[in-house]
């Protein structure tokens, strides 16, 4: 019987396979077509020899190098870490409308950012990373603490995070009038966007989402039971609290460097899990990378879209996505009216 099953299942898993390697295969594609694409005209060639063979004096090989490969390598982690972050909490909480925005998790990095800079006047992303790290921790403990707890339902918890975002915003905007400094920082910070993101950027935030990831594939394995119920996990052997606290941890690491490194990007964590879900299912282990996958390649989406032609000028990744975002959330909450994703 169990060989059976075992035989059953295969074909899934190699279809499952070769989806996620044709999302990859399409999202190499797409970011070398993000490469291409921009205001300053450049050929295929250029572009193969920017990568390759980088000449310092060629102004196109320049343009491709300095401002578009930053930008389009902050997209991609970007969107894949809201993605994956998107997809743990939702099934950590077992809520089909949950994302780190929503849970009021940006907002706390937010707060933490605008804080700092407005307190102790840090600018350095080495530095700010640490404090939307702080930001965001606190955000996440005291949505879970005011919306119940270990019995919190999906309600209770939407209803906390979007209390708690509106309190964070708050002191936001409170400080901004406050200090110029930190007004200047919130016109980044609020939008989301890559137009100032350095190669520097990237080297001091990479081991903040490195650690996120491999915190959130320790995470994947312990999801599933609990997409079970508690009770049901508790019976497979897994420690409840420590496989919560594990997710936790990785939300909040993954959608914090987020915010340090492009601002409070709404919706992508909402509406990529729901994308990779209806390729992978439930299996975390499976739609975690593909919500990854997903998210790199919406986020990088959103940015062409931001800086093409279409709205006669540059638009920010965030305010895409969040026009997209929008409806879908609408959309969603008709749909699904709370149950369980």
């Amino acid at each position: 019987m169990h060989a059976d099953s075992a035989l059953r299942a295969r074909p899934r898993r190699d279809l499952r396979l070769a989806i996620l390697l044709l999302a990859a295969v399409l999202l190499v594609l797409l970011a070398l077509l993000a490469l291409r694409l921009g205001y300053r005209a450049v050929t295929w060639s250029d572009l193969r020899n920017a990568l390759t063979s980088f000449d310092p004096t060629d102004p196109e090989q320049i343009v491709i190098r300095a401002l578009r490969l930053p930008r389009l390598l902050a997209a991609l982690v970007a969107g894949a870490a809201l993605g994956v972050a998107g997809a743990l909490i939702q099934g950590m909480t077992r809520n089909p409308l949950a994302d780190p925005g929503i849970l009021g998790i940006n907002a706390g990095a937010a707060a933490g950012v605008i804080g700092g800079t407005f307190l102790l006047g840090v600018a350095a992303p080495s530095q700010l990373v640490w404090l939307a790290l702080a930001g965001g921790g606190v955000g996440a403990a005291a949505v879970f603490t005011l919306g119940g707890g270990a019995q919190a339902s999906p309600a209770r918890l939407l209803l906390a995070g979007a209390a708690l975002s509106a309190f964070f915003f708050a002191i936001i905007r409170g400080l901004v009038l406050m200090s110029r400094q930190s007004l200047e920082t919130y016109r980044f910070w609020v939008l989301g966007g890559f137009e100032n993101v350095s190669f520097q950027t990237l080297a001091a935030l990479w081991p903040f989402f490195l650690a996120g990831a491999v915190v959130a594939l320790a995470a994947a394995a312990l999801s599933d039971p609990l997409a079970l119920g508690e009770d049901t996990a508790r019976g497979l052997g897994v420690n409840v609290g420590a496989a919560k606290l594990l997710c936790g941890l990785a939300v909040v690491l993954l959608a914090s460097s987020t915010v340090a490194l492009a601002g409070p990007i709404a919706f992508v964590g909402l509406i990529v899990p729901h994308m990779a879900r209806v390729v992978m299912r439930q299996d975390m282990l499976w739609l975690a990378p593909c919500a990854g996958i997903f998210g790199a390649g919406l986020m990088v989406l959103a940015d062409v879209a931001g800086r093409s032609a279409l709205f006669g000028g540059t638009v920010q990744a965030g305010v895409m996505s969040a026009l997209i975002g929008g409806p879908v959330l609408i959309w969603l909450a008709r749909r699904t009216g709370g149950r369980r994703p």
